[in-house]
């Protein structure tokens, strides 16, 4: 039942999906991925814990500032930002990720997918360790982005990484400028770097 309901909302997603934008530059910076050939189901975890947001070095520094214009701006509209920042992490970014990750493995037949399987024998890390938030005031924009660093284990191993993989500048934007808020912005970012790797995989792999 719970694979059912993956595959159908990825064919969901994929009525929404709209994407011109070249393939993305993957960089294997250690070991090789043929493990993915053992592979039927790969656990993810996401790790948010050290990385710069635009001009920030830190994710503290940026929530700090913005936070503090806000709650200047409305009594309490800083602390609700902050709260919707955290939020888009876990309810936005990386349900894009793996949607996009598992669409592009359904459509090649795989018989892979990913998400929250802690028993698999096999686990993906990704790590977020820069993102360009971005802009969108009508008359003027820019695309957010993000950079990741892809961390594959076998799962009860995790000192041990099989392969680091890291995509650098993935760009996020919406369909017809529809890109006003954030968290969509940014999880489009997301979206991209799941089919993307997806589809490295299975041309380097698995073709």
């Amino acid at each position: 039942m719970k694979k059912i309901k993956i595959i159908l909302s990825l064919i969901i997603v994929s009525l929404f999906m709209i994407s011109t934008a070249n393939a993305q530059k993957i960089t294997v910076k250690t070991g090789n991925l043929e493990f993915f050939k053992e592979v039927s189901e790969l656990n993810i975890e996401y790790d948010f814990s050290d990385f710069g947001v635009g001009k920030f070095k830190t994710e503290e520094a940026y929530i700090e500032e913005k936070k503090a214009d806000y709650n200047e701006d409305e009594p309490g509209k800083g602390d609700k930002w902050e709260e919707e920042w955290h939020a888009d992490k876990e309810e936005t970014y990386q349900p894009k990720f793996e949607q996009l990750f598992n669409l592009v493995m359904l459509g090649k037949e795989t018989g892979i997918l990913a998400g929250s399987y802690t028993n698999a024998e096999y686990t993906m890390i990704l790590k977020t360790t820069f993102l360009e938030p971005g802009f969108n005031i009508g008359i003027s924009q820019k695309n957010a982005y993000i950079n990741v660093e892809i961390v594959f284990v076998k799962t009860e191993d995790p000192d041990n990484p099989l392969a680091i993989v890291t995509m650098n500048k993935v760009p996020g934007h919406g369909v017809f400028g529809a890109n006003f808020d954030t968290g969509y912005r940014i999880g489009e970012a997301y979206a991209k770097a799941g089919k993307e790797l997806a589809n490295y995989v299975w041309k380097k792999v698995l073709k």
